[in-house]
């Protein structure tokens, strides 16, 4: 009996033991246990942030330490801000990032793609397609994108560049250029506003708000445009007019049921045809050949719209077939955005206007059937660059994936709001995971 009892007692404490070890294995993985001054930490955030550390992927619900070798994942909408000696760095939305070094005195943070604000007084690196850049008593944003990335400078200097200058890098050619208030994007914004007047930007606070402002009249403008009264509803209202007499005219009441609505050319009837049917019937006749003439009259007469007339029409349609030949390579939380038959918006027809591009198009398609869409202005290329359709976003599908858009089977070589719509062109906007397009038919990219 005590040998039994002796046997409960061990395994008990064994479970106890492999428990204990567990839950100690996480907190150790999670950095339960690490301290500010081990390395940089990962401060306040929103949206789902992931961390991936000795193979172990979780999503982050408190700060935490970075250690050498983190990796660094914001979904959709998220952003997370890294505390660092002397200031701070946040990643935006569908950024993925990997520490190298986490010293917060030498914080050296790699960044595979997405949009980094820095604001720091006494140093960081960032590295990015083989380029290395130290940040130091500066503001600025980095944007790294496959093949073509840039630094925008709002305060300090970095890599050579000053204040107000943006460096691009296209492969492996580097070119700095003026930095323009308009190539500014939500995210950008935001962050600036957050600095506000405690550093002395190239961008004020009152010009930001301006800028914003702006963008909500043109967007407003926009909308309103694209909502012209139509002649179909001018038409309608013709014809439901009331073609009787209005009960408060000044007119004097006729003297009989059937002399209300005589007209005055109405031929005399003969007396050998006045019954009550026979007059009913030329009544009627007259009455209703007036009434048509005025409802013929009122359409012609209609107003015509207010708003500006279409230049044409386009046919446009958005597909991701290839993700279904690549599900493997698909981030699974992305898998509910992807249509069963890969098709998120059928071809269509739609008007477009004088001077509207592919862009302008796309964008009001999916504001009008409800499906999601994001972008950025890229002064990179001068165009607006299409970050996310659908939820569908650069990168979720292989590091070679992301949207792209062919016009009459043809894929144009710079960006969708460069490209002015003729009448009867048709858009397919495709999503590419293998070889940057050749899967959807470019192959000359």
């Amino acid at each position: 009996m005590k040998k039994k009892k002796l046997a409960n007692i061990l395994m008990v404490v064994i479970i106890l033991a492999i428990v204990i070890s567990g839950v100690l294995t996480a907190g150790f993985i999670k950095g339960w246990f690490d301290t500010g001054k081990d390395g940089a930490l990962l401060t306040e955030h929103t949206g789902i942030i992931t961390l991936e550390r000795n193979g172990v992927s979780y999503t982050v619900s408190k700060d935490t330490v970075l250690r050498k070798g983190d990796r660094i994942s914001c979904d959709t909408g998220a952003f997370v801000k890294v505390s660092v000696s002397g200031g701070y760095l946040t990643l935006g939305q569908n950024v993925t990032a990997y520490v190298n070094d986490p010293d917060p005195s030498r914080t050296d943070i790699g960044i595979e793609r997405g949009e980094v604000f820095i604001n720091t007084t006494k140093g960081v690196t960032l590295g990015f397609d083989d380029i290395s850049v130290f940040a130091e008593d500066a503001v600025a944003t980095l944007s790294v994108r496959k093949g073509a990335s840039s630094l925008s400078i709002y305060y300090g200097s970095v890599d050579g560049a000053n204040k107000g200058e943006m460096i691009e890098w296209i492969g492996e050619e580097r070119s700095v250029i003026s930095l323009d208030i308009n190539s500014l994007n939500d995210f950008n914004i935001r962050q600036l506003k957050s600095v506000g007047d405690t550093r002395a930007l190239i961008f004020t606070l009152e010009m930001l708000d301006e800028l914003v402002l702006m963008r909500q009249a043109e967007l407003y403008n926009i909308e309103v445009d694209q909502m012209p009264e139509s002649t179909e509803d001018a038409v309608e209202t013709a014809d439901t007019t009331d073609t009787t007499a209005s009960p408060d005219t000044d007119e004097p009441e006729p003297e009989t049921e059937l002399e209300q609505d005589i007209p005055e050319d109405t031929e005399p009837i003969p007396e050998s045809e006045k019954t009550t049917e026979k007059v009913t019937e030329k009544v009627t006749e007259k009455v209703t050949e007036k009434a048509t003439e005025k409802v013929t009259e009122k359409v012609t007469e209609a107003p015509k719209p207010d708003g500006p007339v279409p230049a044409g029409s386009c046919n446009i349609t958005i597909r991701c077939d290839t993700i279904l030949d690549n599900m493997s390579d698909l981030e699974a939380a992305k898998a509910p955005f992807v249509p069963a038959d890969g098709c998120i918006l059928p071809m269509i027809t739609v008007d477009f206007y004088d001077g509207e591009t592919v862009f302008d198009v796309l964008n009001r398609v999916c504001k009008q059937y409800g499906i999601q869409i994001e972008y950025s202005w890229t002064p990179l290329y001068d165009s607006y660059y299409i970050e996310g359709i659908n939820n569908l976003y650069e990168f979720d599908c292989g590091y070679e994936s992301g949207w792209m858009y062919k016009v009459n089977g043809w894929f144009p070589n710079y960006g969708c709001s460069s490209y002015s719509l003729s009448d009867g062109e048709t858009v397919v906007w495709c999503f590419t995971c293998k070889g940057l397009g050749k899967d959807v038919g470019a192959s000359g990219w």
